[in-house]
C-alpha cells in the first residue's frame, strides 16, 4: 500500500472525488489531486466519518490530520504483515517500522490502536519467547529476564512472564540441562561455574546441581 505524500498534500487543499468505504472504520479516499489513500477514523480527532463525501474539502490543519491518519494506517498495515509472521513485541515493531521510514507518530498511533485491539502484547510475546528459547538455550531466571528486558519488555511485564513460566518449568531441571551442555562443550570447574553463572543460575543452585550430577 503506498504512503500518501504529506507535503504534496499540504501544499494545496484536500477536495474528496471518490470514495469509497472498505470496513466499519476504514475509508477510500480519492482527491482531485490524484492521489489515493486509506483512512482509519480511529486515528482522527476533530475530523468525523460524516465529514467525507464526494466534494468535501479540508484546508490546513483538517487536511494534515486525514494525512497523518492515512500514515498511521500505513504504519499499521505493515506491523499486521509482521504480527502475521510471527509473535512481535512493541518495541521490536518500533525498530522495524522506524527502519521502513515510517514516523515515530504514526508508528505510535499504529501501535497503541493494535495494543487496544489486543493483536499486540508484550506479555504475550515474552510468555512465547520463553517457551521457546529453552529449547536450545536453557537458562535460569535471572539470565531470562535479563534478556527480556533487553528486547525492550518493560521491568514489570518480563518479571511476571518468567514468574509465570517458572510456575510450570523447573529451574532446576533447566540447570542440569545448562551443566550436562557445559560438559560436552569441555568446560570444567571455574570455567563451568562461570558459564552456568553466566546462563542465569545462582550460585547455590550450582552447586546443588554439581553434587547431584
Amino acid at each position: 500500500m503506498e504512503q500518501p505524500e504529506a507535503k504534496k498534500l499540504s501544499e494545496q487543499k484536500m477536495r474528496i472525488s471518490a470514495i469509497k468505504q472498505t470496513s466499519s472504520d476504514i475509508v477510500e479516499i480519492s482527491t482531485d489531486g490524484g492521489s489515493v489513500f486509506f483512512v482509519r477514523f480511529a486515528f482522527l480527532d476533530s475530523v468525523k466519518p460524516e465529514d467525507f463525501f464526494v466534494g468535501a474539502e479540508f484546508f490546513e490543519d483538517r487536511e494534515m490530520e486525514i494525512v497523518d491518519a492515512a500514515l498511521a494506517f500505513a504504519a499499521e498495515c505493515k506491523a499486521e504483515e509482521y504480527l502475521a509472521r510471527c509473535e512481535q513485541c512493541r518495541a521490536g515493531l518500533e525498530k522495524k517500522l522506524f527502519q521502513k521510514s515510517h514516523s515515530k507518530q504514526s508508528i505510535k498511533q499504529a501501535l497503541d490502536y493494535l495494543e487496544e485491539k489486543k493483536l499486540l502484547n508484550d506479555l504475550r510475546f515474552s510468555e512465547i519467547w520463553l517457551r521457546n528459547h529453552i529449547i536450545t538455550k536453557p537458562q535460569g531466571r535471572i539470565r531470562l529476564l535479563r534478556e527480556l528486558i533487553s528486547r525492550g519488555i518493560k521491568t514489570g511485564d518480563a518479571k511476571k512472564a518468567v514468574d509465570d513460566f517458572f510456575k510450570v518449568n523447573d529451574e532446576i531441571q533447566l540447570c542440569h540441562r545448562a551443566y550436562k551442555k557445559a560438559l560436552k562443550s569441555g568446560k570444567k570447574d571455574e570455567k563451568l561455574i562461570k558459564y552456568l553463572m553466566d546462563s542465569g543460575f545462582s550460585y547455590k543452585l550450582i552447586l546443588s546441581v554439581a553434587d547431584e550430577e
